[in-house]
């Protein structure tokens, strides 16, 4: 629980979420699962008229015709109800921001689909294999801000980079990602993920499936051990977590298209620790069941250069 006043509190979260600011960008794959980042700033959108997929590809390849080169991504901006620290009891609330890229076109060098941007479901990736980029980033910890973690070093915010492979069927998608901690932690984690996905309307998609989220020992020590000097100087007992299965859980993703290039998007997240991040003592004077809401409009954005 956060120990300093409710204005100190809103300070922090603001400060995490603007440290993160850089997370959710995806590579031209298939999409991840990852953590959500705050928003420095929020807006409030104009929602344009609906068109048809007709009328959009043609406008598409017009514009494509015309300059050669594009560059397509969206943003997401939002909210989000997310455990303050892995093992958390209590939530916090903080701003959120996500963009993605879509499609790149450098003339001869193509990737992705610039379509995307104007399509019922963003999230859509053409059937069969596919390759592209994972991120995620994980905010600070520190003790200042929980009464029980007192005793305990800080962790500092990481960057996770890497690589993602997945399948897409009509009705149903996989990925598995491989990230490395290049800020922060400097470990190994992978991640593997499905989801169902059924559309019970042409603008509605809905998305549900397990996760998997796997760690190397350098990861599961920085945020589930405690070492000897912890120790000493906390309530907890040192514990050294080997590498394994770090959690297991299940995500609901659904997107609704508001109009051209805008969607609402919400997700809900359970994820459960599971073997040695479990038994943390980090965990058991917490929480081994972790939840993350959140809720936000995503626009997209086609620059011809």
């Amino acid at each position: 629980m956060p120990t300093s006043p409710l204005g100190s509190s809103i300070a922090t979260a603001f400060r995490r979420g603007a440290a993160a600011a850089v997370c959710g960008v995806v590579g031209l794959g298939v999409a991840q699962a990852g953590e959500s980042v705050p928003a420095s700033e929020a807006f409030v959108p104009s929602f344009g008229e609906v068109v048809s997929a007709s009328e959009s590809l043609s406008a598409t390849a017009s514009s494509q015709a015309e300059s050669g080169r594009r560059f397509v991504f969206t943003v997401l901006l939002g909210a989000e109800s997310r455990p303050g620290y892995f093992g958390a009891d209590e939530n916090i609330a903080i701003p959120q921001i996500s963009p993605n890229i879509l499609a790149l076109n450098l003339g001869r060098v193509s990737l992705g689909d610039p379509n995307r941007a104007f399509a019922s479901d963003p999230s859509d990736r053409p059937l069969g294999f596919g390759f592209g980029g994972s991120l995620r980033v994980i905010t600070e910890r520190s003790s200042d801000d929980f009464d029980e973690l007192e005793g305990l070093d800080d962790v500092d915010l990481s960057v996770e980079i890497g690589a993602q492979v997945g399948y897409v069927w009509t009705n149903a998608e996989a990925f598995g990602a491989l990230r490395y901690g290049a800020i922060g932690h400097e470990s190994w984690v992978g991640e593997l993920g499905a989801n169902l996905v059924a559309r019970p309307t042409d603008d509605l998609a809905l998305r549900v499936g397990p996760r998997f989220l796997f760690g190397s020992d350098d990861y599961t020590d920085t945020y589930f051990g405690v070492t000897e000097d912890e120790a000493a100087a906390s309530g907890f007992d040192a514990y050294d977590p080997d590498a394994g299965l770090v959690s297991a859980g299940v995500e609901v993703i659904a997107t609704y298209r508001l109009g051209r290039q805008w969607w609402l998007e919400g997700r809900a997240r359970w994820d459960q620790f599971q073997d040695d991040a479990a038994d943390s003592p980090i965990v058991e004077q917490g929480a081994t069941d972790q939840g993350t809401i959140s809720i936000g409009v995503r626009r997209a954005f086609v620059l011809d250069f």
